[in-house]
């Protein structure tokens, strides 16, 4: 039987090499970064990504992301 993830980090890769690491809660949360990030009104409009702590966001450029990783936790690898 597969195990299920716990968290997921995602590794964002933005112009001029800077990485930024955002942890959501399951796959749902996941697949709306998605769609924020690579879906979302094109251009130089910002998009609002939530960061770990409550009320900590990360305001970035849907067009200066270069890459994104997706990494799934489980808390027996914590």
């Amino acid at each position: 039987m597969p195990r299920k993830p716990d968290e997921f980090n995602v590794h964002i890769l933005l112009d001029g090499g800077h990485r930024e690491e955002i942890r959501v809660k399951g796959p749902k949360e996941v697949t709306k970064l998605m769609n924020d990030i690579f879906m979302g009104s094109p251009g130089e409009d910002f998009i609002r990504l939530p960061k770990e702590l409550e009320n900590e966001f990360l305001i970035v450029r849907p067009s200066r992301v270069s890459g994104v990783a997706v990494e799934a936790l489980f808390n027996s690898s914590i």
